[in-house]
């Protein structure tokens, strides 16, 4: 019986430690951070400075910006080792995880996190289907609700991207574009057509096609940060994640997370429909 109990005993005390709570000593003493949305130094830190204190304080790990000229320059930065954890759209992970040796962190689920194309209220085009031989005004390159989606709604709808309509990928400037009816459409974020009516107020626009809801944003790490860090990271953020998303909220820069909340249920799966949208509208991952 003795020597059961003893068995017994190590069984359990093996089983507790595979199981114990990771801690900051499983991870590097420094955490390299970039956003793919933001470029440049100032930047970064006018948008995420609290943020990184915060975090810093939590995690007892010096979290330290790595700033970035473009989103091809973050996934690069990644595939390099230049930086640990990245915050990305899930345009941006679906390009990393096809690349290189990626592991997926925590997410933050947006509210009305979708694609929506508009148009002036008194245009004569009432679906994607009318689009066709019109200028469209898009984001740029690679993102999610800007770019890829509107694309793949297009095509969906039996347009050809490359010979049927035009779309011009204007950043910032698709605002101003859309409303000096330089384009005919827009075709971005759902949050953008709120964006756009509050830039132009005395306008009258209309939503004619609207995507359903996308996968969450995520924090991802590089391949070779531990199973075990990215555990404690994960812990940490979730135990305290209406502190932080306060934080990223704070300096007015990143209002696409007005109500959004930081999740641990993502699954590569969820990111599959990005994966597939690309190849549907032709532009390789890899």
């Amino acid at each position: 019986m003795k020597k059961l109990l003893a068995v017994s005993l190590l069984t359990l005390s093996a089983a507790w430690s595979s199981h114990a709570v990771a801690d900051a000593s499983q991870c590097p003493t420094t955490l390299r951070f970039a956003d793919t949305g933001i470029e440049g130094m100032e930047e970064m830190v006018r948008t995420y400075g609290e943020f990184q204190q915060k975090l810093t304080d939590i995690l007892g790990i010096n979290v330290q910006f790595f700033p970035v000229s473009d989103r091809t320059a973050t996934v690069n930065a990644l595939q390099f080792n230049q930086v640990d954890m990245i915050l990305a759209g899930p345009s941006e992970y679906a390009v990393m995880r096809a690349r290189q040796d990626v592991k997926m962190m925590v997410g933050i689920e947006r509210t009305e996190y979708g694609s929506a194309f508009v148009v002036h209220a008194d245009s004569d085009i009432h679906s994607l289907a009318d689009l066709k031989g019109k200028r469209i005004a898009m984001k740029d390159p690679g993102s999610t609700t800007g770019h890829i989606i509107p694309t793949l709604m297009l095509k969906e709808a039996g347009l050809d991207i490359n010979r049927d309509v035009q779309a011009l990928l204007l950043d910032s400037a698709r605002y101003e574009a859309m409303v000096n009816r330089d384009v005919d459409a827009m075709g971005s974020g759902v949050r953008d057509v709120a964006v756009l009516r509050e830039r132009h107020p005395e306008g009258d626009y209309r939503v004619i096609a609207e995507s359903d809801t996308m996968p969450r944003d995520l924090f991802v790490a590089r391949g070779g940060i531990s199973d075990e860090c990215i555990s404690y990271v994960n812990q940490q953020i979730m135990a305290n994640g209406e502190m932080l998303m306060e934080s990223i909220l704070n300096p007015g820069e990143r209002k696409k997370y007005i109500g959004a909340r930081f999740v641990d249920d993502l699954t590569e799966e969820e990111y599959d429909r990005i994966t597939e949208a690309y190849a549907l509208v032709g532009m390789p991952l890899n």
